[in-house]
């Protein structure tokens, strides 16, 4: 594989690239990449953004597949696992035969699915049903629209009417950014009365600080539950930016709980909408940082259907010289009668020089709806730092204990039992603590 990087407009002006794919990168390069100018981007961390090597990385070889398989958790009990090493399906540390409703997307097929010619709206995130659009868009979905441009092939999972079942997607980077990017991208849609347990997790293997554009594509259909869990825990040079984009149906009920501990840098944008009659979404996340991490997360929630309803909980820690913020936008529609919204983001400062950006958003065109935020930004608790010390516990172990009770309340929902237990290890890694579900080690 080369080691020169190939840039943006070297992929849109040459021949590598099927004509849908190219003219969808030279429309994104037309309207620009997302910069710190654009308001929700101004925590991220941009630089350089420009002069990023996107091309793919190649198919991985031997030695990518063993460092994958270096950093893989145990296995979930009752998840089959799917594993995608640099943006490509990996069967070899996949569950075999593919789980019933998975498949691979790759080539034409994948063409066909993802570029569509009518004009994309301000805020219309793709769907399984409804692809991206190869005209310019709101800048919020840029970056996915590159991965439609490059990802070498996609999973795709598709749930029959009342189906249930439950996965582990394991996307894992290798490669060196400075020579190639990770495209990794999942399609889902549930079909409806579906049930899906959803397990997601990106993770680092080797030296080399990945870049990672990741593009999910879900939609929920009428009185389907999906419960997703996602786990951003790459390594520590890392960059990794994400896009999820939701649909949800009538009366159906979906739960994400996320937490991001890893990169370097990290942006996630999520753009969901409550399509339905009496859709319901519970948004709980956890953002850590320490040294000079930066972790943004951007969360648009459009309340379309009657009856719909939104809890949204962030926590986030930000120590050493780290940043840590959340843009929490919720809209109610004019069709959204009796629609309800609950927002509560809080930050912890940790650090001298560390900074938190918590920010809720309402806009709302309905009269009938129920909406409350509460945001705040604040340092460890003094006196109960205090407390514990006075019972003879060190300073390093009191400020840990108090930091993990600042994001218990949103980690403790995690199941199963085995996947908290593996999420409270990475957490304690983080927090440089001793602490388990049962106290001090």
């Amino acid at each position: 594989m080369s080691t020169v990087p190939v840039r943006l407009e070297e992929l849109a002006a040459g021949e590598s690239l099927a004509p849908p794919r190219r003219s969808l990168l030279q429309a994104v390069l037309a309207a620009g990449l997302p910069s710190a100018r654009d308001e929700n981007w101004r925590y991220a961390y941009l630089r350089a953004l420009d002069r990023q090597a996107f091309a793919p990385a190649a198919r991985p070889g031997a030695e990518a597949q063993r460092l994958a398989a270096s950093v893989l958790p145990a296995p979930l009990e009752g998840h089959a696992r799917l594993v995608v090493v640099d943006g490509w399906f990996c069967p070899e540390l996949s569950n075999e035969p593919l789980p019933q409703g998975v498949s691979r997307l790759a080539g034409a097929a994948l063409d066909a699915a993802w570029v569509a010619t009518a004009p994309s709206a301000a805020y219309a995130p793709a769907t399984p049903s409804r692809p991206l659009a190869a005209g310019p868009a709101s800048v919020d979905l840029r970056l996915s629209q590159l991965n439609a441009a490059l990802a070498p092939e996609a999973l795709a999972i598709e749930l029959p009417p009342g189906s249930d079942a439950a996965l582990e997607v394991v996307f894992v980077a290798t490669q060196d950014g400075a020579v190639a990017a990770s495209h990794p991208a999942l399609r889902l849609r549930l079909g409806e009365s579906a049930a899906l347990s959803l397990v997601e997790r990106h993770l680092g293997a080797g030296d080399a600080g990945s870049f990672t554009n990741a593009d999910l594509q879900l939609e929920v259909g009428r009185g389907a539950r999906l419960r997703h869990t996602r786990l951003q825990l790459l390594g520590p040079r890392a960059r990794h930016f994400e896009t999820l984009a939701l649909r949800a149906g009538d009366g159906c009920e979906c739960e994400f709980l996320s937490l991001a501990a890893g990169a370097q840098s990290a942006r996630s944008t999520a753009l969901l909408e409550l399509a339905g009659r009496e859709a319901s979404l519970q948004w709980n996340a956890v953002a850590l940082g320490d040294r000079t991490q930066v972790n943004d997360a951007f969360v648009r929630v459009e309340h379309a259907g009657p009856g719909a309803r939104t809890r949204q909980a962030f926590r986030g820690i930000a120590a050493g010289r780290s940043r840590v913020a959340f843009n929490g936008h919720m809209v109610v529609r004019e069709g959204a009668l009796g629609a309800s919204s609950d927002q509560s983001l809080k930050a912890l400062l940790a650090g001298s020089e560390a900074e938190a950006d918590v920010r809720p958003q309402l806009e709302i065109y309905v009269d009938d709806v129920r909406a409350s935020h509460g945001a705040t930004v604040g340092k460890l608790d003094e006196q109960m730092r205090f407390y514990l010390l006075s019972r003879g516990i060190d300073r390093e172990t009191a400020d840990a204990l108090l930091k993990w009770a600042f994001v218990e309340d949103v980690a403790s929902r995690i199941a199963p039992a085995a996947l908290r237990h593996q999420v409270e290890d990475a957490m304690a890694t983080q927090l440089r603590a001793v602490v388990d579900v049962g106290g001090i080690r």
